[in-house]
Formats: C-alpha cells, structure tokens, sequence
C-alpha cells in the first residue's frame, strides 16, 4: 500500500469527526495568520517608536502586543484540545475495530501468530497512527500557512533578500526525502521488536509456575534483555534517522540567513534600508525556523504513524472467518454425519483425518477413543466449524454445515474440554458467559447440577466472587466443575466433552459423572476419553488410528473382539513395569 493509500485509508477514521476536526483547522489558518503580525509590528516599533518617538504608537504598541499573544493563547490551546480529542477518538475506534475484527478470524490464524505480538498491535501500534492521521496534518497546516505568510510579508519587504533566503529549499527537500525512506523502515522493525517484548512478558506471566518449578528465571530474564536489546536497536536508529534533519535543517537555514545578513548589511534599497525593516525582515527569517523544524520533525511522526498503519490494516485485512451459511437453525434434533472427511493441518504433511466416516444418531452417545493424534479433537473442531473440511462432508440433521448460518450453528453445542478457559470475571458471569442479564436462579442450578454449588456457596461474596485469570483462585476440579456448569447453563442438544473429567479428584469425579449422565440425557454427545472406564456406558464406542476408524461397538462387544479397543482397555488396567497390582 502506498503513502498516498495508507493516508487517505487513515482519514477515513477521522470522517465522522470532520466537524470538529474541521473546526481545528480554522483555528490553525488563525493561528498561522497572527505569525506575521509579529514581525510586522517590529517595524514600525523601531521606526515610529525609537527613531520618530510617536507617542500614540509607543503608547499603543504593548498593548497590540499583549492583545497579539493572548489571542495566540486562546487559539493554541483550542486547537490543541481539539485535535487531541479528535485523535483520541480514532484510537478509541481503531481499538475497536481491530479487537471486533481480531475475535472474528478464524481459528488457523492464531495457530501461526504470537498472542503477545498481537496485543502489541492493539496496544502499542495503533498509539502511533494519529501521528500521521491528525498530528501531521495539524502540523503541516499550522506551519505551511506560517511559512507562506512570512514568506508574503518578506516578499512585500524585500525580494531580492528572500529569493536568495529561499535557495535553501531543494537540498531541505532532499534531507527529509532521505530520512523518509530510512524512518520508514526503522519503524516497521521497531514495532515488530516491541511484538517480540510483549510475547515474552506475556508467556512468562501465563507460564511463572513453570518458570519457578523449572528455575527459569534467568532463562527468561536473558530473553528479556535480548528482546530489549534488540528493540533498543531500532530505537537508536530511528533516533539517529530523525534527529539528523533537524540540525541540518537548520545549518542550511542559518547559511541563508548569514548571507541575507552580508547582503543587506552591504547596502541596498527599500523597506530594508531602515533599521526596522531590516529588524522586521530579520526577525520573519529568524522565525521561519521553527515552522521549518517542526515540518522537517513532523516527517518522522508520520514515517512511524504510516508504519503503524501498515501493521493495523494488516491486521484488518485479514479475512474474517468464512460463513457462507444461509439456513436458519433454531435447535438441532442432534443427528452427524462425517462422510469421507479429509482434513491437513497447514505445515503438516500427514493429514489428521483421512476418509473418516462416522454416523452418531440424535440423542445417542459416542465415545472417540484411540492414541494422541488419531484425530479426535481434529474431529470435534470441524464438527464447531473452528476448521473447514478438506474434502468430504459434516452433516447437522441431514444439513451441511457449511449451509447452517455460523452463529446457528454454534449456537446447538455445549463443550467441556479438559484446557479450562476461565474468564477474570465472577463466578456467575463465566457459567452464563456471554449473557450478562441471565436469571440467577438458573446458574445456581447449573451450578448445583455440576456438583460445583458446595464449594461456590463458601466463598466469600458467593455467586460475585472473582475468580482470577483463567480461574487462578480455583483448584483444578473447582475450574473443571464451573466449565461443566457452564455447559449445563447453555442447555444445547450437542454436548462434546473433551477429556472433561480430567482434573478431578475421585470423589468429584464419581459426582460430576453422575451429573454428567444426567445432562447427557436426551442429547447427542460426544465423548473423548483416555480413561476407559469413564465412557463404558456409553452407546457407541468408536476407537480411532491415524484419523480412520479401526474399530466400533459397545464396550462388551469390544471388548469380546479382542482388538483395538480390547488392547487399550488391557493397556489402560495394566499396572506400569515394575509396580505390583494392588
């Protein structure tokens, strides 16, 4: 994307704001318009006021001056809270969208991208992009407008002195086209190295009890530093880049001032033969230098802003999640089918699921067994649409599911999973997750039907209580018991339990498996177990090599095969070598 394309997509941000942003304008053409009144007055303060001693001037002279500058005063700091209310505005809504946008994409793209990196784009980069979104362009109005009254008020005083002031143009042009390119491409690297910092703090701070467990913290720390280390260098050249123009921005000013100053000192004609035309047009000179370096400044805030902007829309270019469903699904009977299904990961060369076939009747339950990688969870991810199929087909009641609206389809299950994401949030805000207004009533129910109410009813504030990042306060049974609450809370006709009972402790999970049956009744279910013995009751049992089925059948009649699923059971009884059978 261009400069020209990145600018103008910027503005776009700013459009709903134009009435303010527009107002910030006019204060700064005002402002740019009592520049020259400045040196203007010079010449008459020294030719009326010390050469011909006019009382009426030297009387009202302070007083312009003060009216000059409280004026200025007024319209500096209107345009400053202005224009910052204006950026503020567009951060807040870049935020917005970049976050709206960033929950929405699909599944795939978080298996590749850094979580730390991509809140530093959220954070960090969208910071930067008012700097070319509405602090350049202030910049470049105030100033340029400055410049072009001084430049007038020159012109009307002596000409011949500022066209040989002005030779300095081109090789200013020159500096700042250099450095343009150069801040540019120190930027991209900077932020990318603030990425780098913030995935570090944010794996150590998810991860600090392995950290210490493992004594990793030297580790860690020496990642740190390298990290900073490397930012620190990207820093230091964009620094380098942008304070060089200043300087010699203002040598090649100075240059031309000092011969402005040999040549009118040398004699000449006009409204410069007096002293205070030559003191007015000298302090106009004296102060174009600060428009100039604010100009020849503001072109590093913009080379950041547009590298931040090329990191925020590459963020909101990325395609959302596809959902080209149409049908409408209020609640799903519960029939799958998984016809001749065929799915790869990306960057994996055997693929996960390979022909798979598999037909589980509404209310029935279905437990997945087999090693790690045959394909069980792959199966429960294209099942909630979290991956597309490859090749073959997933039926939902005989619909496809790439047909069923997206938010429909969801909508019919309910997962448990044995990775618990909690929410730093309050016991009953992460059993009705989502539904900020549910019934109290019916979360303690859930709650009770999870076998978690015992332990909830203790806490300090009850159903109010905060439970920490992902459920920090909580023993693992406590956290897998408030996940199954929340299952029982959504009431789907799908439940998917993923190694559910995992985290629990005999006499919770003997508890939990008798509400679990409860649940399960009436529902299609899908259950992905290493414990056998927590799925022999189920309907089906469906043992799974290499993402084929090998092997299905109720657990007896499994087990009287003498195959697959009679081999695990064996697996699973069998002492470990060495350890005597109790």
């Amino acid at each position: 994307m261009t400069t020209r394309q990145l600018w103008f997509r910027l503005l776009r941000y700013v459009r709903p704001y134009w009435k303010v942003f527009a107002l910030s304008i006019v204060t700064l053409v005002l402002i740019a318009a009592t520049e020259p009144l400045f040196p203007a007055l010079m010449k008459p303060l020294l030719d009326e006021g010390f050469t011909q001693k006019n009382r009426d001037f030297i009387f009202w002279a302070p007083v312009l001056m003060v009216a000059l500058f409280l004026v200025r005063g007024i319209l500096t700091f209107s345009n400053s809270y202005l224009s910052s209310w204006v950026s503020n505005k567009v951060i807040t809504d870049l935020r917005v969208s970049m976050f709206e946008h960033l929950i929405h994409l699909p599944s795939a793209f978080f298996d590749n991208r850094s979580s730390g990196v991509l809140v530093s784009k959220v954070a960090y980069d969208v910071n930067n992009v008012t700097g070319a979104a509405t602090q350049v362009l202030t910049v470049v109005v105030r100033d340029t407008l400055t410049i072009a009254g001084l430049l007038g008020w020159l012109f009307w005083l002596d000409w011949k002195l500022t066209l040989i002031s002005i030779v300095i143009a081109p090789p200013i042009m020159l500096v700042v086209r250099y450095s343009s390119r150069r801040l540019r491409k120190v930027s991209r690297e900077t932020q990318r190295s603030m990425g780098m910092i913030t995935h570090v703090i944010e794996e150590a701070c998810t991860s600090q009890k392995v950290v210490k467990i493992f004594q990793g913290e030297d580790y860690e720390a020496e990642r740190f530093r390298r990290a900073n280390e490397v930012q620190r260098g990207f820093a230091m050249r964009a620094t380098v880049a942008a304070a060089a123009v200043v300087p010699l921005v203002q040598m090649l000013t100075a240059i031309s001032v000092s011969v402005v100053i040999a040549v009118a000192l040398g004699g000449g004609e006009g409204a410069t033969s007096t002293a205070g035309g030559f003191m007015s047009f000298l302090t106009a000179m004296l102060m174009l230098l600060a428009p100039i370096k604010r100009l020849s400044e503001a072109n590093s805030t913009l080379q950041r802003g547009l590298a931040a902007a090329e990191s925020v829309f590459e963020l909101l270019d990325e395609p959302a999640e596809p959902d080209g469903g149409e049908l409408r699904l209020e609640r799903a009977a519960g029939r799958i089918e998984f016809s001749q299904v065929v799915f790869t990961y990306a960057g994996v060369a055997r693929p996960a699921l390979s022909g798979f076939d598999l037909d589980v009747p509404a209310g029935r339950s279905v437990a997945l067994v087999g090693r790690s990688g045959s394909g069980k969870s792959t199966l429960v991810s294209l099942l909630t649409r979290f991956y597309e199929v490859e090749q073959g087909e997933i039926r939902l009641d005989g619909l496809p599911l790439a047909q069923i609206r997206l938010p429909d389809l969801r909508r019919q299950f309910a997962l448990v999973s044995q990775d618990v994401r909690l929410f730093n949030d309050s016991v009953a805000a992460n059993v009705a997750y989502s539904r900020p207004d549910a019934d109290r009533s019916r979360i303690e129910a859930a709650l009770r039907a999870a076998h978690a109410w015992e332990f909830v009813e203790q806490m300090p504030e009850g159903l109010d209580t905060l439970i920490g990042e992902n459920g920090v306060k909580l023993s693992g049974g406590q956290r897998q018991r408030i996940a199954i609450a929340r299952a029982f809370f959504k009431d789907a006709p799908i439940l998917i339990l993923d190694e559910a009972t995992s985290a629990l402790d005999t006499e919770s999970e003997r508890q939990v498996q008798i509400a679990l049956e409860e649940l399960m009744r009436g529902r299609t279910t899908l259950v992905i177990a290493h414990r056998l013995t927590t799925i022999e009751n189920c309907d089906h049992i469906v043992v799974m090599e290499q993402g084929r089925v090998v092997e299905a059948g109720a657990h007896a009649e499994l087990l009287q095969r003498q195959g697959a699923y009679a081999r695990l059971h064996r697996s699973h009884r069998e002492p470990p070598h060495g350890t005597p059978a109790a």
